[in-house]
């Protein structure tokens, strides 16, 4: 057994040590950072499903292009040859006056159970254009509304471009708060976890002082502390994990039916294995730094002696 293995198995057992004679400050660590982790777990969870909402709302969104009622025979056909020769388009309905009339008529009646009529039909022919799933597939319907708007014979183009940029501008707002979010928690972590393990210093200063007078190196003497600091990190985040699992059922439960009805197809989804792994990652180093903050301080101290 070479000398490092075993710093590291006596630095793991004084570690346990340390742990035993503090465990209600531990455990206060512990429970914090499991609650600080979990709000953040929460907000990426929310986060993940309306990034995933916004995905598949974006590959149900169709091009609506409403003509004029003057429209000419040769006018539409050269519409029709655009949507033919456009190799994204997948498919293309036309929606008669008279077909969107019927089809308004019949929903207002489902809705409030009246039959629907003002004497005359206000509704435009249309077409329903539908493009072929790709990553890029917004991207190509507004490069088509675009190039459409003007043509001869065309009203308008609808896709609901306002809707969707208004939405990706809170999209971007939501990562924004969520990067302000973890460094804040970050940085409240490494407080909490620092105090905690300059407490375990002072109770074992004696000790420490005495080792150090014997021969001890110093990167000896900070190992407990440091396998402690990542200790709590650790064991805040795993129970952080559990929490986030509680919450993420209950609010599938509750919210499932609801967003199944808004986006056909769409699951509840919980925070990808990647991102849990480095969330455990980054409170284990989290725990590594704050305990060698405490560490190198006390160090300082008592080179100053």
């Amino acid at each position: 057994m070479n000398s490092a293995t075993q710093a590291l198995i006596i630095g793991f057992q004084a570690t346990i040590a340390n742990v035993r004679a503090n465990m209600q400050t531990f455990l206060i660590s512990i429970v914090t950072i499991a609650i600080s982790i979990g709000i953040l777990g929460i907000f990426l969870i929310i986060f993940f499903n309306l990034n995933g909402f916004l995905a598949s709302w974006n590959q149900q969104v169709q091009l609506i292009v409403y003509l004029d009622d003057d429209i000419s025979p040769v006018q539409k056909n050269h519409l029709e040859v655009l949507f033919e020769e456009n190799s994204r388009v997948q498919s293309t309905e036309e929606v008669t006056k008279e077909k969107a009339w019927q089809d308004f008529r019949l929903s207002q009646a489902k809705k409030s159970g009246l039959e629907f009529d003002i004497g005359f039909n206000p509704l435009p022919t249309s077409y329903k254009v539908r493009f072929k799933l790709s990553d890029n597939r917004l991207a190509h319907i507004s490069e088509f509304a675009k190039q459409i708007q003007g043509k001869p014979g065309v009203e308008s183009v609808e896709y609901g471009k306002s809707w969707i940029s208004r939405f990706e501008k809170f999209m971007v707002f939501c990562r924004v708060f969520l990067m302000a979010t973890g460094a804040l928690l970050s940085f409240g972590l490494i407080l909490i976890i620092s105090n905690t393990i300059r407490l375990s210093i002072f109770s074992r200063q004696d000790e420490i002082e005495l080792m150090l007078l014997i021969g001890a190196t110093p990167g000896f003497v900070k190992i407990p502390f440091l396998l402690e600091g990542m200790l709590q990190g650790l064991c805040g985040s795993l129970l952080s994990l559990g929490l986030m699992g509680i919450i993420y059922f209950y609010l599938k439960s509750e919210f499932q039916v609801s967003i199944e009805s808004i986006a056909r197809g769409m699951d509840f989804q919980f925070i990808s294995q990647p991102f849990l792994l480095s969330l455990v990652g980054l409170t284990v180093l989290i725990g590594l730094v704050a305990s060698y903050i405490s560490t190198y301080q006390y160090m300082q101290i008592l080179n100053k002696r």
